[in-house]
């Protein structure tokens, strides 16, 4: 017997279809599911943020400077134009404004003004000169004002060299006069380039008016003597002279000693250069080698118008031994130290930690600086590389590496699965900076 007729056969077929969805939705769903789990599971997350410290974050690169209150208290303790330096920098400390007669240091310009225009190397002998009838004139000259001189005959053959050594060792004017004229021609030619020489150094207080001293009205202040004695120590050909104590000379002339009075007396002289006249008294721009500190520097010194000779050597010596602890050992960076942080997408923060130390040798006038050059870290153990911390001092530059504290780890499939605005990019990860002002 049959069945009696579905008197609603359109509503039985839609409930079928409806099963039929629910079905297919489900599967899809769950295939979704899964592709969502996948996707959120490979997904490469977002590199950590760097955080710099709080000191980094305001002052991301600091200036480390030396006090200069010892250069200051070498020039104040004495009475007399007195000036202190480094040949390495260029800071001068005076306690004089005063343009005074420098005598014989007015051969340190003139060797400068001539080596510009004829530069000699170091070891070299240069040019030849040959003595000429006005050379003997002056020779005679000098000799009749009791001024040092070496007369040697007409025709003689003088190598720059010889002529720079007799000039700036025994101090004598009347080779001091000859080299500058062989370059300059005459006394109005070399003034004219002493005053373009000195105008472009920035020497404003520097007056001369001939070449060797004996005219009392070349001069300068204490503090444009001292940058005259570096500009010469920074010249190779001048400075391997002024260091000689003593030179062997041909012509009869036979062994000249040095007039530096430094010499002998305390260990490391390098020159520079003396100056005395009965109007000018006793100067001395003196140069002494110094490891007192650990480090190796040239210390400057300048002594004008001192009333003896025995001043003369105990002003100068006072102010290069109150250079010995002007100096000063300064921490750059510790070992260990905190220099930022990094912060990983799921909020865990990785304090990064310098590897080694760093410290540096200041004198007054002298800064060292260190900035954080931070990059965020791979996923690893404690010890991932994290950017490094740059050193520059005086001597040079070094840098310090940057490291992890903690292991970077990524979050579990979980946090994934439950954070997708992050992990598929749809969001930024929260800066430091906004975190700390949410969390205030």
């Amino acid at each position: 017997m049959s069945s009696p007729a579905d008197p609603h056969p359109r509503r039985r077929m839609s409930r079928r279809r409806i099963r039929r969805l629910t079905a297919t939705l489900t599967v899809l769903a769950l295939l979704l599911a899964g592709g969502y789990t996948a996707a959120a599971a490979l997904t490469p997350l977002p590199a950590p943020i760097i955080e710099a410290e709080a000191e980094a974050e305001a002052e991301p690169q600091r200036t480390f400077e030396a006090d200069p209150a010892a250069a200051q208290a070498a020039v104040a303790a004495e009475a007399l134009p007195t000036a202190v330096g480094w040949l390495h920098d260029d800071e001068v400390w005076s306690n004089s404004d005063a343009a005074l007669p420098i005598a014989s240091i007015s051969k340190l310009v003139t060797v400068l003004v001539g080596l510009e225009q004829q530069p000699l190397e170091a070891g070299e002998e240069g040019p030849v000169h040959v003595w000429t009838a006005a050379d003997r004139a002056l020779q005679e000259e000098y000799v009749a004002r009791q001024g040092v001189a070496f007369p040697i005959p007409i025709g003689t053959e003088v190598t720059t060299r010889q002529m720079l050594t007799l000039a700036l060792v025994p101090s004598a004017n009347d080779f001091a006069a000859a080299y500058a004229y062989s370059i300059f021609g005459d006394n109005d030619g070399f003034i004219a380039a002493v005053d373009d020489w000195k105008a472009r150094h920035g020497l404003d207080s520097l007056e001369l008016v001939e070449p060797t001293g004996m005219d009392e009205r070349n001069a300068a202040t204490a503090s444009d003597v001292l940058r005259i004695a570096r500009l010469a120590l920074r010249q190779p050909a001048i400075a391997e002279i002024t260091r000689l104590s003593s030179a062997e000379l041909p012509w009869g002339i036979g062994l000249v000693e040095s007039t530096n009075p430094l010499f002998g007396v305390t260990p490391g002289v390098l020159g520079a250069k003396t100056g005395y006249t009965s109007v000018a008294g006793y100067n001395l721009a003196a140069a002494r080698a110094s490891g007192a500190s650990g480090r190796d520097l040239v210390q400057l010194s300048v002594v004008l118008g001192r009333p003896s000779p025995e001043d003369r050597v105990s002003s100068s010596l006072a102010a290069l031994d109150a250079l010995d602890s002007a100096p000063q050992a300064v921490d750059l960076v510790a070992e260990g130290e905190e220099i930022g942080a990094a912060v990983t997408v799921d909020d865990a923060r990785i304090p990064l930690v310098t590897t080694a130390a760093a410290s540096a040798v200041l004198v007054p006038g002298e800064a060292a600086t260190r900035i954080a050059e931070l990059e965020p870290p791979d996923e690893g153990a404690a010890g991932q590389a994290a950017g490094t911390v740059r050193v520059e001092t005086p001597v040079g530059a070094e840098e310090i590496p940057v490291v992890t504290t903690e292991a970077i780890v990524e979050p579990d499939l979980w946090w994934r699965l439950t954070h997708p605005a992050l992990v598929f990019g749809w969001e930024e990860p929260m800066d430091p900076a906004t975190r700390s002002a949410h969390a205030g």
